[in-house]
């Protein structure tokens, strides 16, 4: 059957800003964790500066596995991170290149033979069990008066079923969850994924887009922000124990990508899901439910602070700001993020 093509060059996603009822994935969970941290994000449009070394890795992951997709060679992927890597300024952590050079490595070591046999990209006939649709597709789609939009990682068709396929990649650290999780198709990690905002959100519009069922592919990467060079054992010298030395970075990296290749020990993992229509329906309504809210408390102006939620991941970015102990104007840890910004005073974000 011909598929309705969705192109999304020509799409260019709508912002989320709450008392406009334009909302994504993400806007939707912050609303979730705080409302006044969600106010000062989407609404006011703040955001940190500084990113952290787990959002780093991802950012570049994802853009590997695009490319990966798209059916770029390992060495030609490894390059262009590494050089996006120097120009974001990411590579003054000396480990954070050896680290992304094992993930890639491990992940085509783990998949490339299996996706050459199952998913046509284009570069090869369309005769494989998966087509890919497209990678990083931009969409935007109105519900009950709410705007959602989103990017996702990859839609693929399944010529088999007849169906669609989100493809998401997340890249976890093991604080985020447990091998053992990963590895258990029963865990609460993988069951809850059918209550999952950007899961929901996704899958709808595949649904309307597509007039088909949608299945879900989940595409996790395992990685290791806390593991650091080694110490060697130091040698002995007439009959006295030297120190030991450090790992070089060549045998720190030689190390760690061996861990990545090695398939007895899995630090790569993916699920197929299909989603329920009537369960994605139902959560979809609890979501349009909350972005409703969420437009009247934006326009008035009066988020509630959840108090319960200021130490979940490490800390509320914007704690600080919202007990008063600083003052996010002027405050060079914190930025309007690009379409928040204003030329001039009487100027709206649109």
């Amino acid at each position: 059957m011909e598929l309705t093509r969705h192109n999304p060059e020509e799409q260019e996603v709508t912002r989320s800003v709450l008392s406009q009822g334009c909302v994504s994935a993400s806007a939707i969970t912050s609303i979730e964790t705080c409302e006044a941290k969600a106010y000062l994000e989407y609404e006011e449009g703040w955001e940190k500066v500084s990113k952290s070394g787990g959002l780093k890795t991802g950012l570049l992951m994802h853009d590997g596995q695009e490319m990966y997709l798209n059916g770029h060679n390992e060495s030609a992927v490894i390059n262009s991170l590494e050089q996006e890597a120097k120009d974001s300024g990411y590579d003054e952590d000396e480990l954070f290149l050896p680290k992304l050079r094992a993930y890639i490595k491990g992940y085509y070591e783990r998949w490339e033979t299996e996706d050459a046999e199952t998913i046509s990209n284009g570069a090869t006939e369309f005769s494989n069990k998966y087509d890919l649709e497209g990678t990083e597709v931009a969409f935007n789609f109105e519900l009950d008066g709410i705007t959602f939009s989103g990017r996702i990682d990859a839609v693929l068709y399944d010529r088999e079923d007849d169906c669609m396929i989100m493809m998401e990649h997340k890249n976890l650290s093991p604080l985020s969850v447990s091998s053992k999780d990963l590895e258990d198709s029963t865990s609460l990690f993988w069951k809850s994924l059918v209550l999952n905002n950007q899961v929901t959100i996704y899958t709808t519009f595949l649904a309307m887009q597509y007039k088909r069922p949608v299945k879900l592919w989940y595409d996790v990467v395992q990685t290791s922000p806390a593991t650091k060079p080694k110490m060697k054992p130091g040698k002995t010298v007439n009959k006295v124990k030297q120190p030991g030395e450090r790992e070089t970075l060549d045998e720190f990296e030689e190390r760690l990508t061996n861990q990545y290749r090695d398939q007895d020990k899995p630090k790569y993992m993916r699920k197929m899901i299909p989603i329920l229509e009537d369960k994605r329906k139902e959560r979809m309504q609890e979501i349009l439910s909350i972005a409703s809210k969420a437009q009247g408390m934006a326009y008035l102006a009066n988020p509630i602070r959840n108090t319960t939620s200021c130490k979940d991941y490490g800390g509320c970015a914007f704690f600080s700001v919202c007990i008063g102990d600083e003052n996010i104007y002027d405050n060079p840890k914190f930025d309007k993020k690009k379409h928040f910004k204003k030329e001039n005073e009487n100027e709206h974000p649109f």
